[in-house]
């Protein structure tokens, strides 16, 4: 909300107040020529004696008559009443004049932000935008990722290598999931096994391969300084990662493994939730490699009442709404190469057509209003706001958006306060709810051993 309060001291300081340029007291000094002169002095004449007679039988005034201070009263109404006309016609001239310019700053006025589409690379999101699968069966969630992430790395990233190492993957856990034993059919020994392969250093004994666990990369972990540090290909490459790639890919081997698990979000944050094959459910924490509660994720303190009831956080997200939360990270990603244009504006809308109260989405759609808002402040700079409806319409659209958003129960999670949160998961009464969670899970699939053997 800071970002739209300094945008308004912009928009204030823009309204200027008009000076009319018809004004009354201009005419209000200008006397009517049509009114009779009254004098209102005595008429003194012969020296200043004063005549008394009755002025009956007087000769009337007329234009011919031969006096000159009524010549020179007359001249002086003519003159007046030529200023008069003449002001008026000067009147009717500015104030044209002054139409015609508030025409055209109208027309000169841009409302839509210009656009990247001649710079390097953007065709590759263009490209990428219309390629992801909406709204179909067959959505892929490996296909779609890979086209936002090679979006940004300018259709440079080998398609052949990452179907590789997921298939490879996908492969080790299964040879493992027989090696353990496991159910290869149970939901729980897949995602456990799942687990493990992100947090633990696994080897296969019939082959000796070996698998190290990937660790949490503390820093930039938001994408500021490199955005390519929330992508998935940079996790394979790096065996680092954060909240971001690291569920995705833990999804995109899920679903190489055809176990069903979701993803979930909470306040700068997503995490993974399943179920075992008796409808109980865990959630997984892969930035420490730990299952929580749905209690430990609500202490974070930043998950409001309204954002449990609008469905924003700790819930299983569907299919649509990963679709939205893709076309979010495309458009996140071209903000972050090139800025906010209308190309943004596009595919946020077809996010939030999927996903109305996606968090992240609206978040894009506010700071793209208020970037359109600035921009066409700017043009305005000093001129009358009041002249430019579609102006003002725009900020009440700003604050519309951002009251939405506030509406949602969104509240900003400061990152010393997302940091502290995370290690907190480290305490010990943190790491003995791990464990209990972990003997539970483990019990089950030891269970489901013996029934497949008895």
């Amino acid at each position: 909300m800071v970002l739209f309060k300094d945008w308004m001291v912009r928009g204030v300081s823009a309204c200027i107040l008009v000076v009319s340029l018809y004004s009354p007291a201009l005419y209000s000094q200008v006397p009517n020529p049509q009114a009779p002169s009254i004098n209102p002095f005595p008429n003194y004449a012969n020296n200043g004696v004063v005549n008394q007679s009755n002025n009956r039988n007087q000769i009337p005034v007329t234009p011919s008559s031969f006096n000159p201070d009524l010549n020179r009263q007359q001249q002086q109404n003519r003159n007046i009443m030529l200023e008069v006309e003449q002001n008026q016609k000067l009147q009717e001239t500015a104030m044209k004049e002054a139409r015609t310019d508030i025409e055209e700053l109208r027309g000169a006025v841009r409302y839509t932000l210009q656009t990247y589409s001649k710079f390097e690379g953007t065709q590759f999101y263009y490209e990428a935008f219309k390629k992801i699968i909406l709204l179909d069966t067959t959505f892929s969630l490996k296909e779609n990722n890979f086209l936002v992430e090679n979006a940004y790395f300018g259709n440079t990233l080998d398609k052949a290598e990452f179907d590789k190492i997921i298939t490879q993957s996908g492969d080790f856990i299964h040879a493992k999931m027989k090696e353990q034993g496991y159910d290869q059919n149970s939901n729980a020994a897949k995602n456990f096994m799942l687990f493990q392969f992100f947090s633990e250093t696994l080897q296969l004994k019939s082959t000796n391969q070996k698998h190290l666990p990937f660790k949490y990369d503390f820093d930039d972990y938001r994408g500021i300084k490199n955005y390519a540090k929330m992508f998935v290909s940079k996790l394979l490459a790096t065996k680092t990662g954060q909240c971001h790639s690291m569920p995705l890919l833990y999804l995109i081997l899920a679903d190489e493994i055809k176990a069903e698990a979701y993803l979930a979000l909470s306040p700068n944050h997503s995490y993974i939730r399943f179920p075992d094959d008796k409808g109980k459910w865990y959630n997984i924490e892969l930035t420490n490699g730990m299952l929580s509660t749905d209690s430990y994720i609500s202490q974070s303190g930043y998950i409001k009442s309204e954002a449990l009831q609008n469905k924003i956080y700790m819930e299983n997200l569907t299919k649509k709404e990963m679709l939205s939360g893709l076309l979010t990270d495309l458009a996140d990603g071209y903000i972050h190469k090139f800025g906010y244009d209308e190309f943004v504006k596009t595919v946020i809308d077809k996010a939030l057509e999927l996903s109305p109260n996606s968090v992240r989405a609206n978040m894009i759609k506010a700071n793209l209003d208020s970037a359109r808002m600035d921009f066409v402040l700017r043009q305005i700079g000093n001129r009358p706001l009041e002249k430019y409806p579609q102006a003002i319409d725009m900020i009440e659209k700003v604050k519309s958006q951002y009251s939405f958003i506030d509406q949602l129960g969104y509240e900003d999670m400061p990152e010393e306060a997302y940091q502290e949160w995370l290690q907190s998961m480290n305490k010990e009464n943190q790491k003995q709810k791990n464990e209990e969670l972990t003997k539970q899970l483990k019990k089950a699939l030891s269970n489901k051993k013996s029934t497949i053997k008895g």
